[in-house]
């Protein structure tokens, strides 16, 4: 069994994080209940929903991972229950290198039957990244090269690998 363990920033944004998403889930709510139609208003809600998206799209992917014998099983703040993927059903998967503001990370995508990326794990959030990288026995694919294809799968990731051989 592998277990993830998280670095240092991560706990510390992790906690930072969690704390604003009761507080601005309220505002969002209260500025659309008192919603007027006005441009400031606008600007000033539409920032607020703008920063809780990337508050909880931050907050996604910081799970807690355990693989054992073929499964994935990963517990996040919007799967607080858990959730088990059975590397059984994955055809292969991609290892890239993405950059952010804390420099460059590696990460893991999964490829499902359908030939489409359907699980990230960041190397940004984890000490053991390698360790749970090679606990994961699923094949290496290759992702098409091009400026294009890096922003949809950094951007959108869930991104379509084209069959051609």
């Amino acid at each position: 069994m592998i277990k993830s363990k998280f670095s240092g920033d991560t706990i510390f944004w992790g906690i930072f994080t969690s704390i604003w998403i009761i507080p601005g889930g309220i505002m969002i709510f209260r500025g659309l209940k008192n919603y007027t139609l006005k441009m400031n208003e606008t600007l000033i809600l539409l920032l607020f929903i703008i920063l809780f998206y990337f508050l909880i799209n931050f907050l996604k992917h910081i799970k807690i991972i355990n693989i054992t014998d073929g499964k994935l099983k990963y517990y996040s703040i919007l799967r607080p229950f858990g959730n088990t993927l059975n590397l059984k059903d994955y055809i292969g998967k991609i290892t890239l290198t993405e950059t952010g503001t804390s420099g460059s990370y590696k990460t893991v995508y999964l490829v499902n039957n359908q030939n489409k990326t359907s699980f990230k794990i960041m190397g940004l959030h984890y000490k053991n990244f390698d360790e749970l990288n090679n606990a994961i026995p699923l094949k290496i694919m290759k992702y098409p090269a091009g400026i294009m294809n890096y922003l949809k799968i950094l951007f959108l990731e869930k991104v379509s690998l084209n069959s051609k051989k």
